[in-house]
């Protein structure tokens, strides 16, 4: 596969990931954690998680430069 068919995979886990089924799924539980309830905890995870593999998507592909 090439990388932007990976990229798009990873977007759209990501997102379900957020909204239906994920957030279904991660509000049936009670317990915090880091001090925060689950389901926040879990948007606060999703979010890292679709940064740092869009960051590494991007690093891959540009190789970490910049075009200004």
């Amino acid at each position: 596969m090439r990388i932007n068919h990976w990229i798009g995979l990873h977007f759209v886990l990501c997102t379900l990931a957020m909204i239906w089924p994920g957030a279904l799924l991660a509000n049936r539980y009670e317990p915090t954690v880091l001090g925060l309830p689950f389901l926040f905890f879990w948007y606060i995870l999703w979010m890292f998680l679709l940064f740092a593999g869009l960051l590494a998507a991007f690093i891959k592909v540009h190789g970490g430069k910049r075009d200004v």
